[in-house]
């Protein structure tokens, strides 16, 4: 990074938080100009941007500064990043949304440890690709044969492996810090392989075939600009809190059930709180309209409200900061072959109802002391109750102790804010209720 570009930086003023209205100024991802006020002397601001804590390379990656001593939750980052949103394009049966920013820290997940992956000195952004429906909108689980080539347009270029991500901001996505090299448009190919999920309802027999899509953007001075200089710094003293940043990315997707602006996405007055997971056991009962809550917007987050699925809804759980929603569709589903139950679990982020793929879900189920099933559940994408783990029931009784179990984490790759939390997950345990056998 060059002196001005670091001075550009170091001299972004702080997001004020607008406590008095509840909401939260996301200038540097809704695209909006306005200059948020300094939360405090200039020249302090300019320390706590400076930070160094080791995710800084020789690249274009600024130094952000990171929360020491993070909790083993879901948490308020430093920051709120600012990147390039592209338009929407074809793959196959898919549609990808790409995005564009600046390298950056994230972490991978092996076993039950995230991982820190530091930008390296060649990387020059960090390229983002969130795959969804194009009929209805819904971010599918896109985790296998992935792949990225990229080069000059016009010319060969090569391929990256990129990894599946969850973002505060973005939700589910695919990415990776990618060089490039000199200024100019380049050209990049996004391969998306089949959804390995089981496909139900409208997407039942869909995305079974891998897709590939292509758009080209201009790596220049302007561009590292934009994204470096719209970097917005929440104020320090809520860094590291419980919350997370209300999720944006869909604001940007072109879709026409995605339209809709913070003050919107930031109310939560038609919105009743039934869930079983309190918010207070998170300790952000002043936070609710800030950094976001399980009320957001039906239409600007991956998964439905619980309220939303469909079958007999069963108290919710948490474990590893992570919500789980259960329910239980009655005999003779849709979701199902014969005459037998299905028991879904829709795993989901706390505040913004993003999806957790890529994990490991056991269940087991107690009548009178005995054990009568013990599966794993089967990931599965649905129009209605979205990305879930089900299994079909042939007996389920009210009373009857319903235990989950996660013999692996979420294996996606985390962004700041979530890389602490889904790590350890001890089993959660639901009593039926409501189903007549």
């Amino acid at each position: 990074m060059n002196t001005q570009q670091s001075d550009q930086l170091t001299r972004r003023r702080a997001l004020q938080l607008a406590v008095a209205s509840g909401s939260i100024m996301l200038a540097g991802c809704t695209g909006d100009e306005t200059e948020a006020e300094p939360a405090g002397d200039p020249d302090e601001t300019e320390d706590t941007a400076d930070t160094d804590d080791g995710n800084v390379g020789e690249s274009g990656a600024p130094p952000l500064p990171q929360v020491e001593d993070p909790p083993d939750a879901v948490y308020v980052p430093t920051h709120v990043e600012s990147m390039r949103h592209l338009d929407p394009v074809s793959a196959g049966e898919f549609e990808i949304i790409p995005m564009i920013t600046y390298p950056h820290l994230f972490w991978n997940v092996t076993g039950t440890e995230a991982v820190p992956a530091e930008p390296s000195p060649e990387d020059d952004v960090h390229l983002m690709v969130a795959v969804r429906d194009p009929e209805t909108g819904m971010i599918l689980p896109a985790e296998t044969g992935l792949e990225l080539t990229v080069g000059p347009a016009g010319e060969s270029g090569s391929p990256h492996s990129p990894w599946p991500m969850i973002s505060q901001e973005m939700g589910f996505h695919i990415g990776d810090n990618v060089p490039l090299g000199d200024d100019g448009t380049y050209e990049i190919s996004v391969r998306v392989g089949s959804i390995g999920a089981r496909t139900t309802g409208e997407f039942a027999d869909r995305f079974q075939e891998a897709g590939e899509g292509t758009f080209t953007f201009t790596f220049d001075q302007e561009f590292r600009e934009e994204v470096v200089g719209g970097i917005e710094y929440l104020d320090e003293e809520h860094w590291g809190e419980p919350g997370a940043l209300a999720p944006t990315m869909h604001m940007h997707m072109g879709h026409e059930n995605h339209e809709h602006d913070h003050d919107d996405e930031q109310s939560h007055d038609d919105h009743g709180h039934e869930h079983g997971a309190d918010d207070h056991e998170h300790g952000h009962e002043t936070h609710d309209d800030r950094f976001g809550t399980f009320e957001r917007d039906r239409n600007v987050t991956e998964l439905p409200p619980v309220e939303d699925l469909p079958g007999v809804i069963q108290e919710t759980a948490q474990s590893g900061d992570a919500v789980f929603a259960t329910t239980v569709l009655d005999r003779g589903s849709r979701f199902v072959d014969g005459d037998e139950y299905y028991l879904a679990v829709s795993p989901r982020t706390p505040y913004n109802r993003g999806m957790l793929p890529m994990m490991t879900i056991d269940v087991t189920v107690e009548r009178d002391g005995e054990t009568v099933i013990s599966e794993e559940l089967q990931d599965t994408i649905d129009h209605e109750l979205g990305y879930h783990y089900a299994i079909e029931v042939e007996e389920l009784h009210d009373g009857d102790e319903v235990t989950v179990s996660f013999p692996s984490p979420p294996g996606v790759s985390r962004h700041q804010g979530y890389e602490t939390a889904f790590i350890e997950m001890d089993p959660v345990t639901v009593t039926i209720d409501g189903v007549s056998e």
